[in-house]
């Protein structure tokens, strides 16, 4: 059976593979039946013997081999001799990510119980989708307050679900859009934050679309400032903050809606201490 998701503005049609986990998840992103949806993913489940895809080796990264197809789409496949001399899981797309074909193997060759893997298949393919709509997942925290969208980032460790969750206190109103992988799109030159389901080990997100009125990168301190940032720092910021592609053209896609977005966007640098002060300086970017 055939599921309709809309995430990030894009319609997905996939096949009912998931768990509860997933499943809840993704119940608020579920949306009516297509036929031209905007991704369409087949996905074929528990394969013993995965073809290996074809195509011309482009890179690896962590035991995953990319390969360019002679129709000028991708592919990948996973293989770790060390553990099986078995493809894993594979994938083949074309060259928009629109029509992608995936394989996982069983369950017991990777001695797992429970199988995330349909779930977290539509995030990174989404991932590479999202730049041919001018879009980004980002590693962040994210807020909507008063029909304004704020992306708060910062190395792992700094404080950015603790600073949004000050907001919930001390701004009412604030509605956390997500915890940890929000979507940013740029559409008809005007920028957008998307809720998305995969929201870290908080699973704090939303199914809502704002305007993204500020970048916001968090550093610890004492006292609390905000200051505007140097357009290069913070591009290379913003781009530090994705999962660069291993495809090199990929990347040099995601890297040109990263300066588009920082130049369209006004971006701050957030010297603070968790205290109700910090909110009260980091809304001033919304002023």
């Amino acid at each position: 059976m055939s599921l309709f998701y809309k995430i990030g503005g894009l319609v997905i049609q996939t096949e009912d593979n998931f768990n509860d986990f997933a499943k809840y998840h993704l119940s608020n992103y579920q949306t009516e039946s297509t036929e031209h949806p905007d991704i369409c993913i087949q996905t074929h489940m528990n394969c013993e013997n995965i073809p290996l895809p074809e195509g011309t080796p482009i890179a690896e990264i962590n035991k995953r081999f990319w390969l360019k197809t002679k129709n000028n789409g991708y592919a990948f496949y996973d293989r770790v001799e060390e553990f099986s001399d078995k493809v894993l899981n594979a994938l083949v797309a074309d060259s928009e990510f629109r029509n992608i074909e995936v394989w996982h193997c069983p369950t017991f060759l990777l001695n797992i119980e429970e199988d995330y893997r349909a779930y977290y298949i539509i995030q990174k393919i989404l991932r590479f989708a999202l730049l041919m709509h001018n879009g980004l997942i980002v590693h962040a925290s994210s807020l909507a307050y008063q029909n304004q969208g704020l992306l708060f980032s910062a190395p792992s460790g700094t404080g950015k679900s603790t600073h949004t969750n000050l907001w919930l206190q001390h701004a009412p109103g604030t509605i956390i859009v997500n915890d940890d992988m929000p979507i940013i799109r740029i559409e008809n030159q005007i920028p957008y934050l998307y809720g998305a389901p995969w929201s870290g080990k908080n699973s704090i997100h939303q199914n809502i679309r704002v305007p993204l009125s500020a970048f916001v990168f968090l550093e610890r301190d004492v006292t609390c400032s905000l200051t505007p940032m140097d357009t290069m720092e913070a591009v290379w910021r913003l781009f530090d903050a994705i999962r660069k592609p291993a495809i090199p053209d990929l990347a040099e896609k995601s890297l040109d809606i990263v300066a588009r977005l920082i130049s369209t966007v006004p971006a701050y640098l957030l010297r603070c201490d968790m205290s109700k002060e910090a909110v009260e300086t980091a809304m001033t970017a919304l002023q």
